[in-house]
């Protein structure tokens, strides 16, 4: 087995047992869950070695910790843990069916992690798989400030929802990539997409994310 394959495989292994802590709040969910890294990216072979040096060029000290908004962010919080972060959980996102555009359908629930409360007054990092208007992002701000008083967070993307012909039904306006009053909702927005990996890193990063997974329980 190949390195990317083995990456694969031990990013869904502990996706897999994370989510298992979750399921229950999906039980009547229509829409199943997956792992959404491996949906966008394990048929290429190649892994998506740019979220990882993304993830390594983030100045951790800057932050309190990182929170994973289920359940899209989860294989993606599985490679902050890799890297020394330490990740709380809230859960926000569609009820049922396609995503209404306003933050406040979202469903929210912060009980899901009992360790959410430790963030209070603190600068964290919100962690998420892609955005369009960065709707549950922006709800998931509303209700920690509100409830834990966290200062204004930064946010990880793995890419912004493109302009494709299916969301030309919304303004260029509504989408969190074109409109700076949106993106002001954050201190820092980091675009996974936008790192450009040579292949001798690419080589590195991925032997090196291996070494630090395997020793994550």
């Amino acid at each position: 087995m190949n390195l990317d394959k083995l990456l694969f495989k031990e990013v869904n292994r502990l996706y897999k047992k994370r989510f298992k802590r979750f399921a229950k709040y999906y039980l009547n969910d229509s829409k199943k869950s997956v792992n959404k890294l491996s949906r966008d990216y394990e048929k290429s072979g190649k892994f998506p070695v740019h979220i990882i040096k993304a993830i390594s060029s983030i100045k951790k000290e800057e932050y309190n910790s990182a929170v994973c908004i289920l359940r899209g962010a989860l294989p993606y919080s599985v490679l902050f843990e890799a890297y020394g972060w330490k990740v709380h959980y809230v859960l926000c996102g569609r009820r049922n069916g396609w995503p209404k555009p306003d933050m406040m359908s979202k469903r929210f629930n912060m009980n899901v992690d009992r360790s959410i409360k430790n963030i209070r007054g603190k600068k964290v990092l919100l962690i998420e798989n892609n955005v369009f208007n960065a709707a549950s992002s922006r709800r998931v701000y509303l209700e920690l400030k509100n409830s834990l008083n966290i200062k204004k967070p930064s946010l990880f993307i793995d890419y912004y929802v493109p302009r494709t012909s299916h969301m030309l039904k919304f303004p260029k306006s509504a989408f969190l990539e074109y409109n700076p009053n949106l993106r002001k909702s954050f201190g820092k927005i980091y675009v996974a997409s936008r790192f450009n990996v040579s292949k001798a890193e690419r080589e590195n990063l991925i032997k090196d994310t291996l070494d630090r997974i395997r020793h994550i329980k």
